[in-house]
């Protein structure tokens, strides 16, 4: 099989709360099938804009939802610049997620509002979505800090919630995922064979140093398991001074699999892959070019095709990036 047959990635990401446009969404396609080196859309420019909620997106999550025929893009509903007020966006945050959905990555309808956090969350933070051939439904799983006696204050912690979805517009009434007893976020998953990998960023402590400060990973039997088992504590901790945002997936170019690792506020997104799950253990890729400034995104693979018609409507001339950013205004 030739490299062209192999397709790319496409990498969806924001660039954090360092400037105006920084919560904003943007595109890379990989210059190939594996993840060494990047062209960024829209000259690294945001290609999304929020004008709902709090005007500013962040955590981006792309999945190709065959059942409609469309790429649907799911965003926390926050920003932070320029005030930084990370109390405010814990507590009295919002309590949505915004979502977009188009049919060619290119032309996009939205951005739109949906509730899916309950009435005592302070917040709906990094949501994802997970097919379930069974349901035929999307499972969304996010982060929410619940403050069941109605006092909003540091003693509460982000708890892992889900919800199903057909639409992106109607969602079940929340329920709680995960509640681990201390902050977990970002889950997202790998299968292989029997096995069901979760990662997360997950605040367990280890020893006397404290909270957990880089990706937990565990293994189970599906996403619903009741009982997964710690597989590899600090993902990636020997190279990383902090972990968070992992995006998963296969590797196009041979057996294997791709781990991205958000070193937030330091060097962006790190790259690490594995020959083998079960074993838990990823080596960094040292000479990996990731787009600059890459925050807390995802990854799905594209068909070269969409890649080169990505890239050929790429830019000022792009009505995507024109017409959104108009109506941000």
């Amino acid at each position: 099989m030739t490299p062209r047959q192999k397709g790319a990635y496409l990498f969806v990401y924001f660039a954090g709360e360092g400037a105006e446009d920084g919560e904003q969404i943007r595109f890379a396609v990989s210059d190939g099938p594996n993840m060494n080196s990047w062209t960024e859309i829209n000259a690294g420019q945001p290609v999304l804009w929020s004008n709902v909620g709090e005007r500013g997106v962040r955590d981006p999550f792309i999945l190709r939802d065959s059942a409609r025929n469309r790429f649907v893009v799911i965003a926390t509903d926050l920003r932070v610049w320029p005030d930084h007020d990370w109390k405010r966006a814990v507590e009295h945050g919002s309590r949505s997620i915004v979502v977009w959905e188009s049919a060619d990555l290119v032309s996009w309808n939205g951005p739109w509002l949906a509730t899916v956090a309950p009435e005592n969350a302070g917040n709906a933070w990094a949501p994802k979505a997970f097919w379930s051939d069974e349901d035929k439904a999307w499972t969304i799983i996010w982060a929410s800090i619940l403050y069941p006696d109605g006092v909003r204050d540091e003693s509460q912690y982000q708890r892992l919630l889900m919800s199903t979805t057909k639409d992106f517009r109607s969602f079940t009434p929340a329920e709680v995922y995960l509640d681990a007893g201390h902050h977990v976020i970002d889950a997202m998953f790998l299968t292989d064979a029997d096995a069901t990998y979760r990662f997360s960023a997950n605040a367990h402590v280890v020893d006397d140093s404290g909270p957990s400060k880089h990706v937990f990973m565990e293994r189970g039997t599906s996403i619903f398991d009741p009982a997964f088992v710690p597989l590899t504590v600090d993902v990636g901790k020997s190279s990383l001074d902090f972990g968070e945002g992992p995006a998963v997936g296969k590797l196009l170019d041979r057996d294997g699999w791709f781990l991205l690792i958000d070193e937030s506020n330091r060097r962006g997104y790190r790259l690490f892959e594995s020959s083998d799950l079960a074993s838990g253990e990823w080596t960094p890729v040292e000479d990996a070019a990731l787009p600059p400034n890459a925050r807390h995104g995802s990854v799905i693979t594209i068909t070269n095709e969409e890649r080169d018609w990505l890239l050929a409507n790429s830019g000022a001339g792009n009505p995507l990036v024109v017409g959104t950013r108009r109506a941000q205004s």
